[in-house]
């Protein structure tokens, strides 16, 4: 039997040589670096948007006791583009989306990309002044909104403040009226592959979120990448004698069961079913019980989201009282799957597991692992993404290690982002003049495979969300009865990570936890407030350098 190791590689260079599917060739940018690009893919999302035409009579999107095929979200987007153009909003002016997971999300956000304005989906989990905050540090002219996230932003003079009509608000201007009176074709609007398309909001390790700005080539080529990678896994498979179902097809339906203001949602669930015709069934929230009975119903193919959410269909208590074999992939990302997890997953599932690593810098690009290779290596975060992708292990000078060294691993590819928008000092940290990015992430090649095994950045990812411990740490402080405070992760089974902090309070303060939580609520979006507070009755450790000692608070709390 053939190398699987060497077939993969073989299939790669078939399928991306001249005349093939996947042609590749190269490019100079505008800073002169060389890249690989793929020969024939569409100029802006636009031209992507049009590929969902090949599947215009198919169900595109599902929402509960909606339906919608993909020439209407086509025309509805086209609807968006028109009504945005009508209201003053030119190529490259930012546009915000904060809600709840709903078919006008949707709409929006193709709606934006499609005229060459830059859309801005934000948190919806963020507080008011957090929300405000990214709207003026992006100055979007328009803001998509629920009824709920647009309470509490009166400040926002300057923004036109659109309410989904899955939250009726008379307060502001319904998503139905604001676009029923345009045309459902297109405005012509002359959009480049290397025009702004999108600014995600993420924490970074000095607090405040930080913009990650990406072109339209940017986003596209994450697409056609995986959709490339799951033909070389489908046709190895096929090679090998095994089951050679593409990991993304038109025969697919994937659950859409994280935030679209993930990457993971709006890229891997929603715009990679564009350009394979897969059907798409909208969760507002994640509820595992809600999960089983949609899996079922709707015969789900392909889960992606946290591995938190695998972890809990496998653990809910009615999972055996529904049919789950339509379930192909169970896939994570946004953190590192429990090996012990992975091998019950394959046993207890009739679909394999999976895993991705990519960072929203990258458009969620990277890595990938599923099957059997992941099941054998069941720590590994999978093999790099061909063929636009590079990944390299250096060091602090940028200079590339061995195999089996550890160091911070580099992204090299297309996808990556243009740099983080108004903050060039951020930028210059992470990128350099050649195209490679510094991932703030620890780890090692073995063979083909990627290891993860630290983080850089002081971050905790709690169910994949990015917490800036710094930002948590500045908001505690604001407390006048805090002398030090401490904010860290542990390991937590269900969450991957669970936020904590050792505090240690000024003389003869009567501070409780539920007084400092109901003093953060204001200030920080739930998720952000540690679940684990504990008040020490000393200073907290210190190491040489006069900086917490975090690994020794982390031990001390991981033991209670």
């Amino acid at each position: 039997m053939q190398d699987p190791n060497s077939l993969f590689e073989e299939i790669t260079k078939e399928l991306t040589s001249p005349g093939q599917l996947f042609e590749t060739r190269e490019y100079k940018n505008s800073k002169e670096v060389t890249h690989l690009e793929y020969a024939s893919f569409p100029d802006n999302l636009k031209g992507y948007f049009d590929i969902g035409l090949l599947h215009g009579d198919k169900e595109f999107l599902v929402y509960e006791s909606e339906r919608f095929l993909f020439k209407d979200v086509i025309a509805k987007a086209a609807q968006v583009g028109n009504a945005l153009i009508a209201e003053g909003v030119s190529k490259g002016d930012r546009v915000a989306i904060c809600m709840q997971n709903n078919p006008e999300f949707i709409f929006a956000y193709m709606g934006i990309v499609g005229v060459g304005a830059v859309c801005v989906p934000l948190n919806s989990w963020w507080v008011p002044d957090e929300i405000i905050y990214a709207i003026d540090h992006c100055e979007a002219k328009v803001l998509f909104g629920d009824q709920k996230r647009l309470k509490g932003l009166e400040s926002l003079q300057d923004v036109k403040k659109i309410v989904t009509s899955y939250t009726p608000d008379d307060s502001f201007i319904s998503f139905t009226d604001f676009i029923k009176d345009h045309s459902k074709e297109w405005p012509d609007v002359e959009v480049t592959r290397d025009d702004h398309a999108t600014i995600y909001y993420t924490s970074g390790s000095t607090g405040k979120p930080k913009g990650v700005l990406s072109s339209q080539r940017g986003v596209i080529s994450s697409m056609f990448s995986w959709a490339c990678v799951s033909t070389i896994f489908s046709e190895r498979e096929r090679r090998l004698g095994n089951d050679s179902t593409p990991l993304a097809s038109s025969e697919s339906s994937i659950l859409l069961c994280v935030p679209l203001f993930h990457a993971t949602g709006s890229h891997v669930a929603f715009l990679l079913s564009i350009l394979v015709g897969r059907k798409v069934v909208m969760m507002k929230k994640w509820d595992a019980g809600d999960a089983i009975k949609l899996i079922d119903e709707e015969k789900i193919s392909d889960i992606t989201g946290v591995p938190t959410q695998t972890w809990e269909l496998l653990n809910h208590p009615d999972k055996n009282n529904y049919d789950l074999s339509s379930l192909r992939t169970l896939g994570g990302g946004g953190g590192p799957r429990p090996s012990e997890h992975v091998k019950l997953l394959d046993d207890n599932f009739e679909g394999r597991p999976g895993i991705g690593y990519g960072l929203t810098e990258t458009n969620a690009l990277g890595t990938i692992a599923s099957g059997d290779e992941y099941v054998n290596n069941p720590s590994t975060a999978g093999r790099v993404i061909p063929p636009l992708t590079e990944i390299k292990i250096i060091d602090k000078d940028w200079n590339e290690l061995a195999e089996g060294e550890i160091g911070e691993v580099a992204i090299k590819s297309q996808s990556n982002m243009l740099g983080y928008w108004r903050n060039d000092d951020a930028t210059n940290e992470c990128m350099n003049d050649s195209g490679w990015f510094r991932s703030g992430d620890m780890g090692k090649f073995e063979g083909p495979f990627l290891f993860i095994v630290d983080r850089i950045k002081d971050m905790v990812i709690r169910g994949g969300e990015n917490i800036a411990c710094p930002e948590v740490e500045n908001a505690i402080y604001e407390h006048p009865d805090i002398l030090e405070a401490c904010v860290f992760g542990i390991p937590d089974e269900r969450l991957g990570e669970i936020l904590c902090t050792a505090i240690y309070l000024k003389e003869n303060s009567e501070l409780t936890k539920d007084t400092l939580i109901e003093f953060l609520s204001n200030k920080l979006a739930a998720f952000k407030i540690p679940v684990v507070i504990e008040f020490l009755d000393s200073s907290l450790p210190l190491v040489a350098s006069g900086k917490f000692d975090k690994p020794a608070l982390r031990t001390m709390f991981a033991k209670d």
